[in-house]
Formats: structure tokens, C-alpha cells, sequence
């Protein structure tokens, strides 16, 4: 579900790896500057979390 919602954010196809590393990206975040902090995340933030880690991912991944 998470992956047809990202996909219809990102107007492309997603691959299994590329959705695999931006699930990592966003839990890792999550884990590390909410759930420490005991913040909340709405699905809102995490789509925006998903949509910044797919641009690092493409940047870095073309270098």
C-alpha cells in the first residue's frame, strides 16, 4: 500500500530495491529523529521523509 501511494507521489514506478532503500531511509530517519525525541510522525511527514530520500537516492546513485 505504502509502495502505490509513493509511486502515485512520485508520478513513476518504483523498483523493489529503489522501495526497499527509501523504506530503510525513512525508518532509519524516523528512528533516529522522532522516535528518540518521542515525536510523533504522521503519514504526511513520512511521505515527505520518502520524497527527500528519493532524491538522494537518485543524486548519489548516478555519481
Amino acid at each position: 500500500m505504502l509502495k502505490a501511494i509513493l509511486e502515485r507521489r512520485f508520478n513513476r514506478r518504483l523498483t523493489k530495491e529503489e522501495f526497499e532503500s527509501i523504506a530503510k531511509m525513512v525508518t532509519d530517519d524516523i528512528k533516529f529523529n522522532r522516535i528518540n525525541f518521542k515525536k510523533c510522525t504522521s503519514l504526511h511527514e513520512v511521505l515527505n521523509i520518502a520524497e527527500i530520500s528519493l532524491f538522494i537516492l537518485k543524486k548519489y546513485k548516478c555519481a
